[in-house]
């Protein structure tokens, strides 16, 4: 692996995950960079926004990393799952994926939004940049905070090895208890159809910025319904589907957490 290149200027350490955390092939190379220091809010987002214009030179993915408390757990504690011990993204077949997991999320006695699993929702019309639609919202002070809505203090600035957004969810050993290479075949999917682009974590919180949401609620509805099965979780906090589809018409950031 290549070594990490960071900001000039800034202190931070490489993390190997904790050999404590795994039964057996635990990595031996550290996946991750992180600044040692909190970082002021809209700093952060210049940071990452400069970061990301150059990840097509540098292969590393810039990430807003927020912690559970300022000893900076888990990514200081290396309290990480091993990339290396996940499955095959290729292997994955979104469609079914996503199916299987609605089903599960719906199989209580309230009401589905739908008679029975919609299919993939349709993508958008291109439009801006993705790229450049991420850098506008992360450089924007509404725009940062919105990507960084569960912090109560700034965030941790982090770079991994990854290809793109998608990857770099896996390849940064995120802890979430979550199946970790479908969902990054599911962002991948939204890369292409929404022009998304991977911004923060938590230890069990994602955020993206979307450079072509959906337009109507029709479509809200469909990608609500792809949401919904990504991430069951949202049913606690939006537990009106309709409402919950009505708000990401337009919405330039998506926001998930698993409990």
């Amino acid at each position: 692996m290549s070594a990490f290149d960071p900001p000039e200027g800034l202190s931070g350490r490489l993390i190997t995950p904790e050999l404590s955390v795994f039964d057996d092939s635990p990595p031996t190379e550290p996946v991750l960079w992180i600044t040692d220091d909190l970082l002021d809010v809209d700093e952060a987002g210049r940071l990452w926004a400069s970061l990301l214009r150059h990840h097509r030179e540098t292969g590393q993915w810039p990430l807003l990393l927020g912690a559970r408390d300022r000893s900076g757990r888990p990514w200081h504690t290396g309290e990480l799952n091993n990339p290396l011990a996940q499955g095959r993204v290729e292997g994955v077949d979104v469609e079914a994926y996503l199916a299987e997991e609605w089903t599960e999320a719906f199989d209580d006695e309230e009401p589905s939004p739908f008679d029975a699993w919609p299919g993939p929702a349709p993508a958008s019309e291109p439009g801006p940049d993705p790229d450049q639609w991420a850098v506008e919202v992360a450089t924007s002070p509404s725009g940062i905070r919105d990507m960084l809505t569960w912090l109560d203090q700034g965030p941790y600035l982090g770079l991994v090895h990854a290809r793109d957004g998608a990857e770099a969810v896996l390849a940064s050993g995120w802890p979430a208890d979550v199946i970790h290479e479908a969902l990054t075949a599911v962002l991948r999917t939204w890369q292409e159809r929404y022009g998304v682009r991977v911004c923060s974590l938590g230890g069990a919180s994602l955020n993206v910025t979307v450079a072509w949401p959906p337009q109507s609620l029709e479509h809200a509805r469909r990608v609500a319904a792809e949401h919904h099965a990504f991430c069951p979780d949202l049913r606690q906090e939006f537990f009106d589907f309709e409402e919950y589809a009505e708000a990401i018409v337009g919405a330039p950031v998506w926001s998930f957490w698993w409990d």
